[in-house]
């Protein structure tokens, strides 16, 4: 089909005509999602973020303290508006316009250099916007932080898996770090493939070992100051006793299946691809082996976890694309883009009691 087809000026411009794309989306979204009303609009973990954005750490966010990389980026914003918490808000809100640019910028490099097809980066381009985790849930609830992470890693990763430049490679891997826990798993995904490629695993090691380094340090230093106290491994073996209610099983396959809309339904219906593909570049298993796990025995915000799975789905997207024809592609991606419509809603507008009852 001729509208697939790309010259070398639409090439350049393909990607960010694509996220262009995505923002029009989220911001369709954006305005029919509704906005969050707990605690004056901050929520409750956002309220953390809000008070880290206005003041710097305070006494009652420790676990939040551990992700400061987002909020760092949002204060220029905050010092420009009146410093007020609805000043606060909207410099949450605003930035997360510009963090879902990059991510979907980063999606499209990350597929792109894992040649998907036009039709599959049109098709990423589409559902990302329109998933709750993604877009849809911070377009109600705009004081988190997760939506900046997501660009962050997702373009570390990019940088790791296919620039593999060892200086910005190790400099993205310490701002994935330090973006949110899950960041670490960039690190951990740069020493195996640079071990597997390379065979030297001290050069992986001196690439990666400062976003090692700044993960445990930052810990470290949280859990010095007062406050709560962050997660312990203990909390977590705790969160085991949730295997026994079958509402948190069903809940865990569903968000496993569901977490990305048709994307993640259509790669789960490709397992044969998947398989091929994880066997020529198992450290994407390593990725994303700790979310699933830390997803299972964690509460019931199991997709939120899960989410950060997103570049594991985007080269597997890829991967599977690269195995049909032209007329597999338009078909799945039709029907994929139904399911997303059907299971995330995105034009639905979001009642707290559905989402956090």
């Amino acid at each position: 089909m001729a509208v697939f087809s790309m010259t070398p000026r639409s090439a350049t411009l393909r990607i960010p005509l694509l996220a262009a794309l995505s923002v029009t989306i989220y911001f369709f979204v954006l305005n029919s999602t509704g906005r969050i009303t707990v605690s004056e609009g901050r929520g409750w973990d956002g309220a953390a973020y809000v008070d880290m954005l206005r003041y710097g750490l305070v006494d009652h966010a420790s676990n939040e303290r551990l992700r400061p990389l987002v909020v760092a980026f949002d204060r220029p914003l905050y010092w420009l508006s009146d410093r007020s918490i609805p000043g606060a808000i909207d410099a949450f809100a605003s930035m997360n316009v510009l963090y879902m640019a990059w991510l979907s910028v980063a999606v499209l490099l990350l597929a792109s250099a894992y040649r998907a097809s036009l039709a599959a980066q049109l098709f990423l381009a589409i559902n990302l916007p329109l998933c709750v985790a993604t877009s849809k849930f911070f377009a109600y609830y705009p004081t988190l932080v997760d939506l900046g992470a997501y660009a962050v890693i997702m373009t570390a990763m990019y940088a790791v898996a296919v620039a593999r430049k060892p200086v910005l490679s190790g400099v993205l891997a310490v701002l994935a770090a330090v973006s949110r826990e899950f960041g670490l798993m960039v690190a951990i995904f740069g020493i195996h493939r640079e071990t597997r490629l390379t065979r030297q695993p001290l050069r992986a090691l001196a690439i990666y070992a400062p976003a090692v380094i700044a993960s445990f340090g930052l810990r470290y230093f949280v859990s010095r100051l007062p406050g709560f106290g962050v997660l312990k491994p203990s909390d977590f073996r705790d969160n085991l006793q949730f295997w026994s209610d079958q509402t948190f099983i069903a809940f865990f396959f569903y968000f496993c299946l569901t977490v990305f809309g048709g994307i993640s339904i259509l790669i789960a219906a490709r397992p044969a691809q998947c398989v091929r593909f994880l066997r020529r570049e198992p450290e994407w298993l390593t990725y994303v082996a700790p979310i699933v796990g830390m997803a299972a025995v964690g509460s019931y915000d199991q997709w939120r976890y899960l989410a950060y799975a997103l570049p594991f789905v985007v080269v597997l997207l890829a991967a599977c694309d690269a195995e049909w024809t032209m007329a597999n592609r338009v078909w799945s991606f039709l029907i994929a883009t139904v399911a997303t419509l059907v299971t995330q809603r995105p034009f639905e507008q979001i009642a707290e009691s559905t989402y956090f009852s």
